[in-house]
């Protein structure tokens, strides 16, 4: 059982497993973050410089949630993924064509599509949104749904103080010849 921060966290981490070649032609691992609107703060010169191409992951809340039993809830859970690639020109005659932002998206379905989370079903492709009015720097948002389980309202979650989790007693010890003497009178 579970809440929201180890799903988010799977997701980052499984984004950061894919290799892409950075600014300066290396192979690295994908940057990725949690977003916090990174994208509009970078234009405005309010953030630090990060690393291109990266991908911030939002969560897009769940408007209803279904309640199960004993505290524990479910609802969809949508992970807008926000690519986000730097490009000018490839000098092959694609000036002002990022082609490379597609690449970005292929390998993120190809890597999250049926890909599950903690507390969640397997996740897949609901949305996608290509930035057709970008400068150099181009954002792509990829959305999946999945199923989430949260089980922070419980009062059985492992993670709240009230819960102990505990062995029942086994000293128990049964006479089996007192049985084997009933069953012959």
């Amino acid at each position: 059982m579970s809440g929201i921060r180890p799903a988010i966290s799977d997701v980052l981490a499984t984004l950061a497993t894919m290799q892409v070649l950075n600014q300066d032609l290396q192979t690295v691992g994908l940057y990725t973050r949690v977003f916090n609107n990174q994208i509009k703060r970078q234009k405005e010169g309010t953030i630090q410089a990060y690393p291109l191409p990266a991908a911030f992951v939002e969560i897009i809340k769940p408007s209803n949630y279904n309640r199960l039993l004993n505290g524990v809830s479910e609802s969809d859970i949508v992970f807008c993924i926000h690519l986000q690639h730097w490009f000018t020109d490839a000098q092959d005659g694609t000036f002002d064509q990022d082609l490379a932002i597609y690449d970005l998206r292929d390998q993120t379905i190809a890597k999250l599509s049926g890909f599950r989370p903690t507390a969640c079903s397997n996740l897949f492709l609901t949305s996608e949104s290509p930035d057709y009015d970008h400068s150099d720097v181009n954002v792509y948002l990829v959305e999946f749904t999945a199923g989430f389980i949260d089980s922070k309202g419980s009062k059985y979650d492992e993670g709240r103080p009230e819960y102990v989790n505990s062995n029942p007693p086994t000293t128990l010890d049964l006479e089996i010849s007192k049985v084997n003497e009933l069953n012959n009178a």
